[in-house]
């Protein structure tokens, strides 16, 4: 996953494909759409089906929440063994990504400390390979705090922890940044809130993480420090412009923009919006109709505003509720349950990082939301002992 976007939609079409080829899988479908947490996903399919009856201009990419539909078929995809095997197996394949991006890092290292970096030192865009960092640093805490690993595994778990921490700051993903230190704070809470000592040393861990980070990468430092200058200077570079986006805005003040403007749109039509993939249309639209001048821009880098754009407030409440199902289940879950903390956390983290981005319209991060929700959520998976179904 964290490499090649080709792979991965060959990979989910064909389980998906494979798992509808095989009869017995139905009946377990059946069971999981009598649930309010799949029927969630079912209704934000629905939505953009229907969405499709109040389009009034050219759909544009409006496939690209495709893989959140069909989180009910992949939930039944694998026995829950193979399931459980997938979470780590995506953990291994961070390992090996951040393997990658310490050798390319180490290729350039002069040029990397005066300030060379970009995309090309990754395996896939800054947008994506942070966050899954964040989430990979989530699954190995999660083992360590809970005490699952013993003697070489619990080493190997240490320096891969170390390494992926620091291989957070020393890239660019200033969401998956912000992701990660949320992730650190809930579970050292979930943890260790009974071990008030230790929850300390925890919060201050990660102060000192921020303080080397910012003394000792230079990627970390002034990519925080440019966004601290476009959000105090954005406003005013936005009345210089005169309407149109300036090329000296930044990624920040881009991103201010584009929620900016795309709330204009929305207030026109809140109730239900403007229809499935409409949004780029309805953005020339717009602007031909308040005379502004504006880029054509593809999404408004938010998936929350992404949403009311297209499907208003009705959206909304469809869009919130998967998140609000995934919430309500992870809170039920047996205490043992090893993915219960991340259960948590996930839907939590999306909602967190989608401010910054649209991460369920983009590519990787969808399929990373997809692929962890259709294993954490596996009610063979998460049976109590004596083996009642949390949903009955």
């Amino acid at each position: 996953m964290p490499f090649s976007t080709a792979a991965i939609s060959i990979f989910m079409i064909l389980l998906i494909i494979l798992t509808l080829l095989d009869n017995t899988t139905y009946q377990k479908i059946s069971h999981n759409l009598k649930t309010p947490l799949f029927q969630s996903f079912v209704m934000f399919f629905i939505l953009h089906m229907v969405g499709f009856y109040w389009l009034e201009v050219e759909s544009i990419n409006w496939h690209k929440s495709w893989m959140i539909w069909f989180i009910p078929i992949l939930a039944v995809a694998v026995d829950k063994n193979t399931a459980r095997k997938g979470v780590y197996a995506f953990v291994i394949g961070m390992m090996l990504a951040e393997l990658y991006v310490y050798y390319n890092i180490f290729s350039i290292w002069d040029e990397y400390l005066k300030g060379r970096y970009g995309d090309f030192l990754l395996p896939i865009s800054h947008i994506s390979y942070n966050p899954f960092l964040a989430i990979s640093i989530g699954l190995l805490m999660t083992t360590l705090l809970a005490g699952q690993y013993k003697n070489l595994r619990l080493i190997v778990a240490i320096i891969f922890l170390m390494t992926m921490v620091a291989n957070m700051f020393m890239t660019g993903g200033r969401a998956g940044q912000a992701g990660f230190i949320f992730i650190w704070l809930v579970l050292s809470f979930y943890y260790l809130k009974k071990n008030t000592q230790n929850l300390y040393g925890m919060v201050i861990s990660l102060i000192l993480i921020l303080l080397i980070a910012w003394n000792t990468s230079p990627v970390f430092k002034k990519r925080a420090q440019q966004g601290a200058s476009e959000l105090t200077t954005y406003q005013m570079k936005l009345n210089d412009a005169l309407g149109q986006i300036p090329k000296n805005l930044g990624s920040i003040g881009k991103r201010l923009h584009f929620n900016q403007y795309s709330f204009e749109i929305f207030k026109e039509k809140p109730l239900y919006g403007y229809g499935t993939g409409s949004f780029e249309n309805e953005w020339i639209e717009h602007a031909k109709d308040n005379n502004h001048v504006q880029n054509i821009v593809t999404n408004p880098h938010s998936n929350h505003m992404l949403i009311l754009v297209q499907f208003g407030l009705l959206g909304l409440v469809v869009y919130l509720n998967m998140f609000y199902q995934q919430i309500r289940v992870a809170i039920s879950m047996p205490k043992g349950y090893e993915f219960r903390a991340m259960a948590i956390v996930l839907p939590l983290f999306f909602i967190l990082i989608s401010f910054y981005d649209s991460y369920l319209w983009g590519h990787h991060t969808q399929a990373l939301f997809a692929y962890l929700s259709s294993i954490f959520y596996r009610f063979d998976l998460i049976q109590k002992s004596d083996g009642i179904d949390i949903e009955t």
